[in-house]
Order: structure tokens, then C-alpha cells, then sequence
């Protein structure tokens, strides 16, 4: 637990320097509750994978039947930002031979 408030100022010094890196765009945050709501009014995008970072934030890709997605990062207090969106997401073919 130590270790993860150690980091938190580091994660939240990330989320306000990643706007300077997306070309100056501010990231949306809101609850999550409220932007997964969004995501599924306005774009049609449901949950298409989820995972955990080592420090403990919730990553998840939305996507819908037009293709279009978003990645949501969303912190232990429950805040998400959309951290980046698009078009065209195409899903790859599981490989039974690399063991997926």
C-alpha cells in the first residue's frame, strides 16, 4: 500500500501531462459510471477488454459495431479520463498456438 501512495503523485502528475503530449487536448474526466453511461448513449461502445496496471489503475477498451473505440483510464477513487479514442478498431484472431 506504501508503495502505491509513493506512486500515486507520480500517476497524477502523468494524467496532467499527458494532454501536453496528445497535442494539447484536455482529457475528459468524469465518474465512471458517467462516462460508461456516455460511451453507450452516444458512440454505442461497450466494454471490449479490461486489465490492471501494476500501480493499480483500470484500463478498459469500448468499442462499438462501427468500429469506433475508447481507452478509459480510471483511478482507485473511481475517476476516469479518456485517455485516447478513434476509428476502424479490428480484432485479431486469437492464436491457439501461442497459447491465447
Amino acid at each position: 500500500m506504501a508503495r502505491f501512495l509513493m506512486k500515486w503523485p507520480l500517476m497524477a502528475a502523468a494524467f496532467m501531462v499527458l494532454p501536453a503530449v496528445a497535442g494539447a487536448e484536455i482529457l475528459p474526466c468524469a465518474p465512471h459510471d458517467q462516462l460508461v453511461s456516455l460511451l453507450a448513449q452516444q458512440y454505442k461502445e461497450t466494454p471490449e477488454a479490461v486489465g490492471v496496471t501494476q500501480d493499480g489503475i483500470l484500463l478498459e477498451v469500448f468499442v462499438s459495431e462501427q468500429r469506433s473505440w475508447t481507452v478509459l483510464l480510471t483511478t482507485v477513487t473511481g475517476i476516469s479520463c479518456v485517455a485516447a479514442s478513434g476509428e476502424n478498431w479490428e480484432r485479431e484472431p486469437r492464436k491457439p498456438a501461442a497459447g491465447l
